[in-house]
């Protein structure tokens, strides 16, 4: 029930359809998560309250309150670090669309800090790439909130995101990197000029690793962690972002900055192959990424659902990579849910 409950709410959206029935259905998700009866299910159950709040979530706050302690106890003591990656994940997107304010994410952003950031901390390959990835993610929330307030939040996980680059992980020092390029990227936009304070030290931390020979990776990790620190360089050094494009509903649609990119990317990872359906139907991710759709219009009917990331984008190298890693969560209801975030 759970696989086909979210197989539906990925690839369709029903915030009208089945408004009346929400706050049951939300009930019954969160005594899933809960379960301990298996990994599976408590994933399957997570991954639908995201998909819940993607598809009934906007402006209900009082639904986020009531999960937001639920996905922190799970993020901090659940035994498998599967769950609590996920937990993690959905606790940013239900954020993201719920909460009340910057300061909500603000909260979020030091219960990331305090379990993942500091020095004492300890957790799965996984686990920490999705601290990081969350982390950025809400970011972007607090920026467009509080750009002063973000700078200030940052400024304290500024060594913990440069210790980061200095671990063996390829998925974790690209996490951390795209979050330094997320930041410059918004405290450029005040002051053309801007640099971090230890910003020589990160560049050349950044153009060492994209130096790495191939022999430590692997020749897929090494040449997606390239790509991936090519790109956050020509931020922090041109001012530039990798663009992404998504054709669907007969218009392209441009992710030509961190922040839309960021945000793409947690949605996606939450709603798999369902993103193009719910870009065209939900108001929700209209409203967030700014886009509109004629549905009844000969161009979309030829267009419906195809997705292209541009070829010529660094980053989107990265997210092939990225995606077929976490293709078991974005199709769950397809397969056996089986994670490497162990």
């Amino acid at each position: 029930a759970l696989a086909a409950i979210v197989r539906i709410m990925s690839l369709r959206y029903l915030g009208d359809e089945l408004a009346g029935s929400r706050v049951t259905l939300l009930e019954a998700l969160k005594k899933s998560a809960k379960s301990l009866k298996s990994d599976k299910e408590s994933m399957l159950a997570l991954l639908a309250i995201g998909q819940w709040f993607i598809n009934f979530g906007m402006e209900e706050s009082d639904e986020y309150a009531a999960v937001e302690t639920m996905l922190k106890t799970i993020v901090a003591d659940h035994k498998s670090g599967s769950v609590r990656a996920i937990a993690l994940n959905i606790l940013g997107i239900a954020n993201f669309i719920a909460g009340v304010d910057f300061n909500d994410a603000a909260d979020v952003m030091r219960f990331i800090s305090e379990r993942f950031f500091t020095t004492s901390a300890s957790a799965p390959v996984g686990l920490l790439r999705q601290a990081f990835e969350t982390y950025g993610f809400l970011l972007t929330v607090v920026v467009d909130g509080n750009r002063r307030l973000a700078e200030h939040t940052f400024d304290k996980v500024f060594k913990a995101h440069l210790d980061a680059l200095a671990l063996d992980a390829v998925d974790v020092r690209v996490a951390s990197a795209q979050n330094f390029a997320l930041m410059h990227e918004a405290l450029s936009k005040g002051a053309a000029d801007f640099e971090f304070d230890r910003q020589d030290e990160l560049v050349a931390t950044l153009q060492m690793i994209r130096q790495e020979s191939a022999k430590r990776h692997g020749k897929r990790d090494t040449q997606a962690q390239r790509s991936a620190m090519r790109d956050v360089l020509k931020t922090i050094d041109g001012g530039e972002a990798p663009e992404l494009r998504l054709v669907l509903g007969g218009r392209s649609v441009s992710f030509d900055c961190w922040a839309r990119i960021v945000r793409l990317h947690s949605f996606r990872a939450c709603l798999g192959g369902g993103l193009p359906r719910h870009f065209v139907e939900n108001p929700l991710l209209q409203d967030i990424f700014e886009v509109e759709f004629d549905m009844h219009s000969d161009a979309f009917l030829r267009n419906e659902g195809r997705v292209v990331i541009s070829p010529s984008s660094e980053i989107a190298k990265m997210r092939t990579k990225e995606m077929r890693k976490q293709r078991v969560a974005q199709n769950a209801y397809l397969q056996q849910l089986d994670y490497d975030y162990e």
